[in-house]
């Protein structure tokens, strides 16, 4: 049997001539000369180039996103000192208390290599001293922009409900907005609260009203091109990050 091939208005054999079996009824069967196998050929050829331009086009974007994501290799070194130092930071804060909670951003539809390295090294040096509960929060992408970057007021103040002899929280988030009256109630609350994220004007406040008892940030002033490269997890903390206390709170920016 014949393999055909759809082109066109007609049906055509791969010799280029009529398929006998799907003439019209009643269409006028004539003797096909050279002249016309080279119309059908040129025909078939032109009307299949569409689809051949597709796949490629296919096969070339496919190409495309293969080696773009393809991302170069990320220093761990300055995440992991961050999540090392942020959890002996905090073992000193809850004196005999054992249990600390941590909450981070779900990244589980987001690969965050960066934060996934802080939140081992956390876990890793605080288990040596206390149990640590990691709670993520999920957030629409709604929610991150009203947000921007803290954790929502509401799932904070769970939290906060859920573990009321924590010995500290730890936010891998930016401190909750919150209402004045929400902030006289938070100076009631047992945990300490120990951030690491980006700071914010507010923080100064925060830390002098003891709202934050410990803020992990980045550092305010750049390196200079001579600094040596960290050998130790502490000088990669130093050359990357500062920590801000209440009593020294005065002098942050606003």
């Amino acid at each position: 049997m014949e393999n055909t091939t759809l082109a066109g208005s007609g049906t055509w054999n791969r010799n280029g001539s009529a398929d006998r079996r799907f003439c019209r009824r009643g269409q006028k069967k004539t003797r096909t000369t050279g002249k016309q196998n080279g119309n059908m050929n040129k025909r078939s050829i032109l009307s299949t180039l569409p689809l051949l331009l597709g796949v490629l086009a296919i096969l070339s974007a496919s190409s495309f996103l293969v080696f773009t994501r393809r991302e170069p290799k990320i220093e761990l070194n300055p995440y992991q000192a961050l999540g090392t130092v942020a959890a002996e930071e905090t073992i000193k804060l809850i004196g005999d208390k054992d249990q600390i909670v941590v909450a981070t951003q779900d990244s589980r539809e987001f690969e965050m290599p960066a934060l996934a390295a802080q939140l081992k090294a956390f876990q890793t040096t605080a288990r040596k001293r206390a149990k640590v509960t990691v709670e993520k929060i999920t957030m629409d992408a709604m929610t991150m922009m009203t947000a921007g970057g803290r954790i929502p007021a509401e799932q904070f103040f769970e939290i906060l409900q859920k573990y009321p002899k924590a010995g500290a929280i730890v936010l891998f988030l930016g401190f909750a907005l919150l209402r004045d009256r929400d902030s006289d109630a938070l100076q009631q609350r047992a945990p300490k609260m120990v951030v690491v994220a980006a700071y914010r004007a507010d923080y100064q406040e925060l830390l002098e009203r003891r709202l934050i008892d410990l803020a992990i940030v980045p550092r305010f002033d750049a390196l200079p091109e001579i600094a040596k490269k960290p050998r130790t997890l502490r000088e990669w903390f130093e050359q990357e990050y500062v920590i801000l206390a209440p009593e020294k709170a005065s002098a942050l920016p606003r």
